[in-house]
């Protein structure tokens, strides 16, 4: 490793979607680059597939210092992260969907049909196209153009195919879907199926959504961008944590960064700073760095959007998927902008229905309730599932804040409160309408549907916009009363749409560098 220095050009705050992204454009331009990630490197061991070493163990292998104390049914409980370098991408189901044209212009309004313009993004899809285009060649996306009936205008090409045999319960939602006269799409994904990425060829295996790749097959962003970043001279400083940002007047001086294994503090001087903390993160370290003191800092940490998700598992009469391989192929887009009719509520846009694999056995009985956990386990090879995601409404007091006690490592625990909007309930129980007529053509005999209550699709803390009053950071993602510092991760996204939010951050990010490269040189 590189002797860190006291001072940098770009100093850039984690290393998911926003912060890889930006630190592989800026030190291609041959930018003095480092990055700072809480996580460690991932081990690409038998650990990786691995569901009790990476989830059902006292401590997780990857799980971070501190948790997030959460108030989302009116009590606390304690949600803890899991820390990597390459941010959640290491983890994630490696869906890449681009957002529709739709969805730039406003969140969904309450008992309409429209959408409130008042929130919209301050440019439209247009703008991030080429962006899109970049980061998907960047991340070796495979996908079929023209096949999704929502999908928005491109320029070019999937990087690659997908391969086009389906797992046995992917083919049955295919052809019950079809049947229903909807149109089944392969999901874009970001896994090198074809050979033609960097890293070995996917071997198609069940373990992907909520694992690591042991083959690095999954491009996460450990394995693709940051390490071209890497190449390009950017340093990458992990197990440190950022604890302060400094400011002297209308600029960021230099970051306070932890050591988390030893404590030891240093000081790095930057000329520009870059938060891609992500929508919990950046924000609190914005909040405890004393942010609200200047004017313009009034949506800091508020509009906490996540998606309203869930999953309909549908019990069948057969073993679901007998070669175990893997479940997250397909992707029905039909209702994307609600009924067509519009005789079924609510109004206006309801979202997506993807594939989705069953969970390992320990993991089911882990989150089963008492008494059903054995048969929940023993049940689960007879499981199909859908995944449903719906957009929900920005709402001012959801929020990530800051309170008492203090971590660790002296920073004020990180407080997050969340309510979903009738709204939003209402178009995730559309959907599993929807999903339950697809399983039940299917074959399934039964159906349980499961809210999904992560932050993995977390957005909107720090949202970009034309009007201070309603934003966190102007257009080019800069905070209004800082010359010097952005925010590149998922907090700048104004609204989510109701897909997979990486690939638009990871966009964003490009476009935010360029803006950077050509303004300040």
């Amino acid at each position: 490793m590189k002797t860190i220095k006291s001072s940098y050009e770009y100093v850039i705050i984690g290393s998911g979607f926003g912060g890889s992204f930006a630190a592989y454009a800026l030190a291609k331009a041959g930018k003095q680059v480092i990055v700072i990630e809480r996580g460690v490197w991932a081990k690409r061991d038998d650990t990786c597939w691995d569901e009790y070493a990476l989830h059902l163990q006292q401590k997780p292998l990857y799980r971070g210092h501190t948790p997030y104390a959460v108030d989302q049914h009116g009590t606390i409980e304690y949600d803890w992260p899991d820390d990597t370098v390459g941010g959640m991408s290491t983890f994630y189901g490696a869906a890449a969907f681009r957002m529709r044209n739709e969805d730039f212009e406003g969140p969904p309004a309450p008992d309409s049909d429209k959408r409130s313009a008042e929130l919209a993004w301050p440019f439209r899809y247009n703008t991030l196209a080429p962006y899109y285009d970049k980061a998907e060649k960047l991340q070796c996306v495979a996908g079929i153009q023209g096949q999704d009936i929502t999908e928005p205008p491109r320029t070019k090409d999937y990087p690659q195919q997908p391969p086009l045999n389906l797992s046995r319960p992917s083919q049955k939602v295919w052809d019950a879907a079809t049947s229903l006269g909807m149109h089944p799409f392969y999901i874009p994904m970001a896994i090198n199926f074809s050979g033609v990425c960097n890293n070995h060829t996917c071997i198609l295996c069940n373990t992907c959504d909520h694992y690591l790749c042991k083959i690095q097959a999954k491009n996460d962003l450990s394995v693709s961008v940051l390490p071209r970043a890497m190449q390009y001279g950017a340093q990458v400083l992990d197990n440190h944590r950022a604890i302060k940002i400094n400011f002297i007047k209308s600029k960021v001086q230099s970051v306070d960064v932890i050591n988390q294994q030893t404590h030891e503090v240093m000081t790095i001087k930057c000329k520009y700073l870059i938060i891609a903390s992500g929508p919990v993160a950046t924000p609190h370290l914005l909040l405890a760095s004393g942010i609200t003191g200047y004017p313009n800092t009034n949506q800091i940490g508020h509009n906490l959007m996540r998606h309203i998700n869930g999953v309909v598992s549908g019990v069948v009469p057969y073993i679901a998927n007998p070669d175990n391989t893997l479940a997250k192929r397909i992707a029905i887009s039909d209702f994307y902008f609600g009924d067509s009719s519009g005789k079924m509520l609510p109004k206006g846009n309801w979202g997506i229905i993807q594939d989705i694999a069953t969970p390992g056995k320990g993991v089911i009985k882990a989150n089963a309730p008492f008494g059903l956990k054995n048969i929940a386990a023993t049940f689960s090879q007879f499981l199909i599932n859908q995944l449903v995601i719906a957009e929900d409404i920005p709402q001012f007091t959801n929020r990530i804040y800051c309170s008492d006690p203090k971590d660790i490592f002296g920073m004020p625990q990180v407080m997050i409160y969340h309510r979903y909007h009738s709204r939003d309930i209402q178009a995730r129980t559309a959907l599993y309408k929807q999903a339950k007529r697809i399983l039940r053509k299917a074959g399934a005999l039964f159906f349980y549907t499961m809210p999904i209550v992560t932050f993995s699709h977390a957005l909107g803390t720090c949202r970009m916009g034309n009007n201070k009053n309603l934003s966190a950071i102007n257009p080019e993602c800069r905070l209004w009363d800082i010359e010097n510092c952005y925010i590149t991760d998922a907090s700048a996204l104004p609204t989510g749409g109701s897909v997979n939010p990486s690939l638009t951050i990871a966009a964003n990010a490009l476009r935010v560098a360029d803006i950077i490269l050509q303004s300040r040189g």
